[in-house]
């Protein structure tokens, strides 16, 4: 059997994942999520902030240490919506490197939702299903349409949680003015999908 780790940077959090694959079954040796809101300083400034990437690789240092000692034959570690966009993508390349003893893949949209499909079909196949997964992320969101376990179709669009708030949502409480502008902004970006595939049924939608 052997050892594999990933390491999923995302806009909002880290997620760490250890585990053992063999004989068709997988086993989970180590997991663990950090909150670093990676993508406040670039959806406000267009760059990765030095206190958010000191607290970044600090982290990866921790997760590096995690699967160090768990005899993993291969690491996968990979970035999102905030580091697509950052101006200072050298840098964090550099010291993330640094920080995990392993270079960090920066994906696109369209791979971050290929692998959200792949998670979500390992652990809740659905084979004879149409299903609609949505994936709410801290930069972006991944739509994918999925029929009888493979994909159909699959979009990214910029409509992550942090990446809105820093947008739009200026108050606490939001203003309705603010709340107005963020809803226009989201149906403007789903539009295409919508025309797609709105008037589509499917089995579940997760």
């Amino acid at each position: 059997m052997s050892r594999y780790a990933a390491v999923d940077i995302g806009s909002n959090s880290v997620r760490i994942m250890a585990a053992e694959i063999g004989h068709g079954e997988t086993r989970i040796l180590a997991e663990d999520l950090q909150v670093t809101r990676l993508g406040e300083s670039v959806f406000r400034g267009g760059r990765i902030s030095k206190a958010a990437l000191d607290l970044l690789c600090a982290t990866l240092a921790k997760m590096a240490a995690i699967y160090g000692g768990l005899d993993i034959a291969g690491v996968r570690a990979v970035a999102t919506s905030a580091v697509r966009d950052a101006s200072n993508q050298a840098e964090f390349l550099e010291r993330t490197r640094r920080a995990l003893g392993t270079t960090v893949e920066i994906i696109s949209g369209q791979e971050e939702a290929r692998l959200i499909h792949l998670g979500v079909k390992a652990r809740w196949p659905r084979s004879r299903e149409r299903t609609l997964i949505i994936d709410v992320g801290g930069g972006s969101a991944e739509l994918v349409l999925s029929q009888n376990g493979q994909l159909i179709d699959a979009v990214s669009k910029p409509l992550g949680a942090v990446r809105l708030t820093e947008m739009f949502l200026k108050s606490d409480p939001p203003l309705a003015d603010e709340l107005h502008r963020l809803d226009g902004y989201v149906r403007e970006k789903l539009a295409p999908f919508h025309r797609r595939h709105g008037a589509e049924k499917f089995d579940r939608t997760l």
